[in-house]
């Protein structure tokens, strides 16, 4: 019974000390409700209190909210449900005693200021990054689209956490299909908790695939902004940073936000050596084990004679030798992005520098194998936001180098590349435009044409509009 919603609702949060409830009255009596953490001090005196405590006349709660409220976001709300995810975001609610109930938008403000992304530094172009105030970050995406086909569709997920997401594209560009999957994907997601983007990302990779995310993810508002004017959709996730895109390629782990405010010959040099350096980050190890195993015929005979020297007095197999020296490197990450940053890098330091030379100098390990797995970790950090996907890829194809030799290693690359080649989300395959091959889509994969010169929308992400002008 409607009569029984405020009886109802403050019996829900009876024992809360966090809820503040006022008295008022302004020609009928009114109940205020707000919880103290989440709501401003300021707004809630200013939006709610002193337009009723100093007001009179009025006859029901329609007249409190047309006449007496000062608050910019002000509704009514349908039923007990929507009062308390409004009161438990932050809005005051404004009772009658007969369970009607307005909700004014007092939300604090409270939050990380908006700063340039730690994972997405560029030497030109814009360093604003998303924060973890789900408002910030909408208002970061409208400033740079400033035209009504803009569109947000916002849902609450999680039982418990009642997370606040918004499903934002541009309307006219964006597939209208793909809007309405994401949408009932999400709105499908039963779970206690929704903490952070990542965990909506699992949801919507739908065919959980293994290794490789298909969900991309931006901490930047610019590379967002030009993702969704592609056609594709932005999930933006109150409490979190990380704003995911669909549909996802796997060419964008090549591309860096600094891409398009450099001359485009600048950036084809750049994307061309990411792809030599996380491809030999994960060849190296094992075509230097699979080499010195089983074909060392291959080697220069210099090259050969210096690595028969470093290993000769060394105990382990190459391939136990190298597989360590991996490991060795591995630990050392983790333990510096872990660290406290006023030793993080020192640590590094020292721990490359020294156990490296001291496993080197006690005859553990060889310094070509040293040498080779420092440099392999190095080429990995060109992809940073697939850094231990690609460190397990090391891992397993160096095992088959050091076990099956050049085959090993051939069938694991063949194998990998069938694998991401049989991947497909939201109708874009996951290594377009080269398998299958679209040409047009080229203009802006390793190769990049002068931005001018992009008069045609990606082929591969399904949209409504082909054309960029005219």
């Amino acid at each position: 019974m409607k009569e029984n919603n405020l009886q109802k609702f403050l019996a829900i949060y009876s024992g809360d000390d966090d809820v503040r409830i006022r008295e008022v009255s302004c020609g009928i009596e009114l109940t205020v409700v707000c919880l103290d953490t989440m709501c401003d001090d300021k707004k809630v005196s200013s939006y709610v209190l002193q337009p009723l405590v100093y007001a009179e006349g009025a006859t029901d709660i329609s007249a409190v909210k047309t006449t007496l409220m000062a608050g910019a976001v002000v509704s009514k709300t349908v039923n007990l449900q929507s009062a308390i995810e409004d009161f438990v975001n932050g809005y005051t609610l404004v009772w009658d005693s007969k369970g009607n109930c307005l909700s004014v938008d007092t939300r604090t403000t409270i939050g990380r200021a908006v700063a340039e992304p730690p994972t997405s530094m560029v030497l030109r172009g814009p360093r604003e990054g998303f924060v973890e105030d789900l408002k910030v970050n909408i208002t970061l995406l409208r400033k740079r689209l400033k035209t009504t086909s803009f569109k947000a569709i916002n849902i609450n997920v999680g039982k418990y956490t009642n997370t606040a997401v918004s499903i934002c594209y541009i309307d006219g560009i964006a597939d209208q299909t793909i809007v309405e999957k994401i949408t009932q994907q999400l709105q499908a997601i039963d779970t206690d908790a929704i903490l952070d983007s990542s965990y909506l990302a699992r949801y919507l990779d739908t065919n959980k695939t293994i290794l490789f995310r298909r969900v991309g993810i931006t901490e930047k508002p610019d590379i967002a902004v030009a993702k969704m004017i592609e056609g594709r959709v932005a999930i933006v996730v109150d409490g979190s940073p990380m704003v995911l895109t669909l549909p996802y390629l796997f060419v964008e782990d090549m591309q860096s936000p600094g891409d398009y405010y450099e001359n485009s010959s600048i950036t084809v040099f750049g994307r061309i050596l990411r792809f030599v350096s996380v491809l030999a980050s994960v060849l190296l190890p094992s075509l230097y084990v699979c080499l010195q195993v089983y074909n060392y015929q291959i080697i220069p005979l210099k090259f050969l004679i210096t690595i028969m020297n470093a290993s000769e007095a060394i105990p382990f197999s190459p391939l136990a030798e190298m597989l360590l020296v991996l490991i060795i490197f591995d630990i050392l990450r983790e333990a510096n992005l872990r660290m406290p940053s006023a030793v993080g890098i020192s640590l590094s330091l020292v721990g490359a520098i020294v156990l490296g030379d001291a496993a080197v100098k006690a005859g553990l390990l060889g310094a070509p194998a040293v040498m080779i797995g420092a440099l392999s970790g190095i080429g990995l950090f060109t992809l940073p936001d697939n850094t231990l996907v690609m460190s397990l890829m090391r891992l397993i194809v160096t095992f088959l180098g050091g076990v099956m030799g050049l085959l090993g290693v051939t069938l694991a690359t063949i194998v990998t590349l069938l694998y991401l080649a049989s991947l497909q989300n939201n109708k874009t395959p996951f290594l377009a435009p080269f398998a299958p091959n679209i040409p047009n889509d080229r203009q802006d994969a390793i190769g990049q044409k002068p931005v001018p010169d992009m008069d045609k929308r990606p082929e591969s992400i399904p949209n409504e509009n082909k054309t960029r002008r005219g």
